[in-house]
């Protein structure tokens, strides 16, 4: 009887120390892995658009596998982009972080300050000069926290500005002449309203009404991170502006980036503000003549970046995280860059990938690529860009909204959120 519960104790201790070793991620097995078997990087990434992407991604992995011995790569959809990072700091935290991940530019800074990922720069310093030239300009900015690299840009995106050709035929517009200014966009926005459309829908979120206050010569934040600037006489005039589309019946109140592209292909809006990342949808969805532009300009013509990049985890052998930077150099050359773009509508981050004869078939024939392309020469990075920028950019959204429907004005609104953001960032000054 001794001997049979000394068997099962002994099992026991076993089980459990084999659960735990699971549960943490045995670093001694990882080490044993790291320095004598295939390498195995876990890959968390999200899905922000509509598509077969998931496939893609999958599909990229298994090229890299077959064309680099001895590295794995496992793709994990961990869901949007707030789960992506909730599940990349929860692992982090836990001892088992994933090798590599793709953040926004908002949780690329909460993922520093919660030293969950380590600086690039050790490995940029190893690349032939010039390795960052392989990159738009205006994507580096969300590739940075307080100017020191921690990130790659990869799946970007920037706002553009569709509209329905027919419908500014119909209306007597030029059908290749989008807005070019505010002071234009109005005027369509008039022209083009009846009793079955808006003239234009703007989703309303932080990025978009970010870019107006940028458009308008004000500033959303410091390069520090610790401060932003949304009580200005530019930040108000300039949801002043917005608002009084709304006011003149032009364009709804509220609608979010799926809304509107599904309005737009359905006729119900002439006009949208809307991601990069809508372009495979509306290309595929449209039944009719439609085009893109610029965004018009303000007193300045911006417009800012958005979309994921690569980070690489902290708390794994150094093995694996150069395995992991080698995995992100591929990813951003040009074919891997064409791939993704093509499937998602996202902008290809390396410009060498619209000078292979694929992608200037695929632009030939959806040349409004190219417009979006174009209008990076007048890119910033995705705003704001702060510590705890998820609540920042939360408080940002929920002021906005209220401004548009008429809660609270836009004077009043962006004070408050300003002392919201003051009280966010009091900890970081």
């Amino acid at each position: 009887m001794k001997k049979g519960k000394k068997i099962i104790l002994t099992l026991l201790v076993m089980i459990l120390v084999a659960s735990v070793a699971f549960a943490n991620g045995s670093s001694e097995a990882k080490t044993s892995a790291d320095e004598n078997g295939d390498v195995i990087l876990r890959f968390y990434f999200p899905i922000g658009t509509a598509g077969d992407l998931t496939n893609i991604m999958n599909d990229l992995c298994a090229k890299y596998a077959e064309t680099h011995p001895g590295v794995i790569v496992e793709p994990i959809f961990a869901g949007d982009y707030v789960q992506t990072m909730q599940r990349t700091l929860t692992s982090s935290k836990a001892g088992n972080p994933p090798d590599l991940a793709l953040l926004t530019s908002a949780d690329v800074w909460t993922a520093v300050d919660e030293g969950i990922i380590i600086p690039l720069q050790q490995f940029i310093d190893k690349e032939p000069e010039g390795f960052l030239d392989r990159f738009f300009p205006g994507m580096l900015e969300d590739a940075k926290v307080a100017g020191e690299f921690y990130a790659v840009p990869f799946s970007k995106s920037t706002p553009i500005f569709y509209y329905n050709k027919d419908m500014f035929r119909d209306a007597g517009l030029d059908p290749e002449h989008s807005p070019e200014t505010w002071e234009e966009l109005e005027e369509y926005s008039r022209i083009l309203t009846t009793e079955d459309h808006y003239g234009c829908e703007i989703p309303i979120d932080q990025w978009l009404m970010s870019i107006f206050i940028l458009q308008n010569g004000g500033k959303i934040n410091n390069l520090e991170g610790t401060e932003t600037y949304l009580d200005t006489p530019e930040a108000i005039e300039a949801m002043e502006f917005v608002l009084s589309l709304v006011e003149k019946g032009y364009m709804p109140a509220k609608r979010l980036f799926g809304d509107s592209s599904s309005d737009f292909v359905a006729g119900k809006t002439a006009m949208m503000y809307n991601s990069t990342g809508s372009l495979a949808f509306v290309r595929d969805s449209a039944s009719f003549d439609w085009g893109v532009g610029f965004l018009p300009a303000g007193k300045e013509r911006v417009v800012a970046t958005g979309g994921g990049q690569f980070v690489i985890c902290a708390g794994t052998s150094e093995r694996r995280q150069q395995a992991a930077w080698e995995f992100v150099k591929w990813m951003t050359e040009p074919e891997q860059t064409m791939v993704w773009s093509q499937g998602s509508g996202f902008i290809a981050v390396n410009p060498a990938a619209f000078d292979l004869p694929q992608m200037i078939e695929y632009t030939d024939n959806l040349p409004q690529a190219i417009v979006a392309r174009d209008q990076l020469q007048y890119a910033v990075g995705e705003p704001p860009k702060t510590h705890d920028a998820r609540q920042v950019s939360q408080a940002m959204a929920t002021t906005f909204e209220s401004i548009l429907a008429k809660k609270i004005t836009p004077e009043e609104g962006m004070k408050e959120l300003q002392e919201s953001c003051d009280r966010i960032l009091a900890k970081y000054n």
